[in-house]
């Protein structure tokens, strides 16, 4: 789609570039293609409510690189609840090192996933259709993830609660998070995980925060 053209992948990259985190042109080039085909998808599955090509940009793509930094080399991440692919997907583009699990309860969304997956060549990555509940219990996925991300899935507490069982003993989660209260923090801090917030702001201005949980027992 034209809309996804040059201009719209240096608004990425420029982005990308105020978190300290440089994208490659075949990078920049197979979001464009995530995105085109996350609008032909969106036509007849309903995946996103953000259609208009800079949203996407900012608010989907740019919004997903700021995890790439908090990502350890070579780690297992779990996504649950990715939705069209966001963070999972901008993630296993940008770091061929590790292994991505997309994990999501809606059977077409995941198809698009695995769509994209293989269009892509991201081997390293995978979508599972589950509720997170169910596959956290399968010992083929508990306790064998070096981190937990979700975007815009659950409250900060359930998601704690869903991404335990996942983690390995030295696991940590990663919350990106828009609207963050003291008090949910606090539910969270000095539980499992010991939380530190990462705020940062999108380049339309938007605020955004990494909610970061190194795990510290259980």
């Amino acid at each position: 789609m034209k809309c996804f053209d040059d201009q719209w992948m240096e608004m990425i990259a420029r982005g990308a570039g105020q978190m300290g985190v440089r994208i490659e042109k075949d990078q920049l080039d197979a979001m464009a293609f995530h995105a085109a085909e996350l609008i032909k998808w969106n036509k007849k599955f309903n995946i996103t409510a953000i259609t208009d090509p800079v949203g996407m940009a900012v608010k989907h793509f740019v919004d997903s690189v700021a995890l790439i930094p908090w990502v350890p080399q070579g780690a297992a991440v779990v996504d649950l609840g990715s939705g069209g692919g966001f963070p999972g997907i901008p993630l296993a583009i940008c770091r061929p090192d590790i292994r991505v699990v997309m994990v999501d309860a809606s059977r077409k969304k995941v198809s698009f996933l695995n769509h994209v997956v293989r269009m892509e060549n991201l081997s390293h990555a995978t979508a599972l259709h589950s509720r997170v509940e169910i596959l956290a219990g399968d010992d083929k996925y508990a306790g064998k993830f070096d981190m937990a991300v979700s975007r815009a899935f659950t409250g900060l507490g359930r998601f704690v609660d869903l991404a335990l069982p996942f983690l390995s003993s030295q696991g940590k989660i990663v919350a990106m998070k828009g609207d963050l209260s003291t008090e949910e923090v606090e539910e969270v801090d000095g539980s499992c995980f010991d939380v530190d917030i990462k705020r940062y702001c999108l380049p339309n201005g938007d605020r955004r925060a990494l909610v970061v949980g190194v795990r510290s027992c259980c």
